[in-house]
């Protein structure tokens, strides 16, 4: 006895309706909608050691983004590939050199040049979710030191204290320029907040929602 059809043919073969598998993939089940995150949003081992949040990913992101059909895009994380996994924490100032400025131009170029081509190809790219407290990837939310001239460097033995204030980390604001001088300023940004002094988790979420509702 024949057993019912419950899956794709195997390689070289033919489907019920006669057709090959390979002929039939123009109809395949992908929604067309992808968005850009932060690289932490998915893997939060590349987080400065003490503020992970989450034991892999930031899970009511990942749900969110995958109850609504969108596939994630998953950006590299500027301060992993420059500095690794054993760095210390640092503010923006630190970042803000001209080698690492550099170092963020090139992964601005390849991340857009992606984005780039899913348009081309037909695809809809929703927006970029960064992270809110970083120096690097920030959206509305920066650390920097918490007094005027206070000097960051030095021995990690003596660590001067930070804040956050209102701007935009060092990858972020050259990956929005860029995008703007390539016509794409009228993709969204949104962000998350990687610690509650940085934002409102569930502001955050809900903002990311009306994105994905509103599109």
């Amino acid at each position: 006895m024949s057993l019912p059809y419950t899956g794709s043919p195997a390689a070289g073969q033919e489907s019920p309706q006669g057709r090959s598998e390979l002929e039939n993939t123009n109809a395949d089940a992908r929604g067309g909608k992808i968005i850009f995150v932060s690289h932490c949003i998915l893997n939060q081992n590349a987080k400065v050691r003490g503020i992970a949040a989450f034991p892999a990913a930031i899970r009511p992101v990942v749900d969110l983004l995958l109850d609504h059909d969108v596939a994630i895009y998953q950006m590299p994380c500027p301060e992993m590939a420059y500095l690794g996994a054993m760095r210390w924490g640092q503010v923006r100032d630190q970042y803000d050199s001209p080698m690492f400025r550099r170092h963020c131009q090139n992964l601005a170029d390849q991340t857009l040049d992606q984005a780039r081509e899913y348009l081309r190809a037909g695809y809809r790219v929703m927006g970029f979710i960064m992270v809110d407290g970083s120096p690097v990837c920030g959206l509305q939310k920066i650390p920097q030191p918490a007094a005027e001239g206070q000097i960051w460097g030095g021995m990690p033995r003596y660590v001067p204290a930070q804040h956050f204030v209102n701007g935009r980390g060092v990858f972020c604001e050259i990956l929005q320029a860029e995008a703007a001088r390539l016509g794409l300023a009228g993709i969204p940004f949104v962000s998350m907040p990687e610690v509650s002094d940085a934002g409102s988790f569930e502001d955050a979420l809900g903002s990311i929602r009306d994105l994905l509702q509103g599109a």
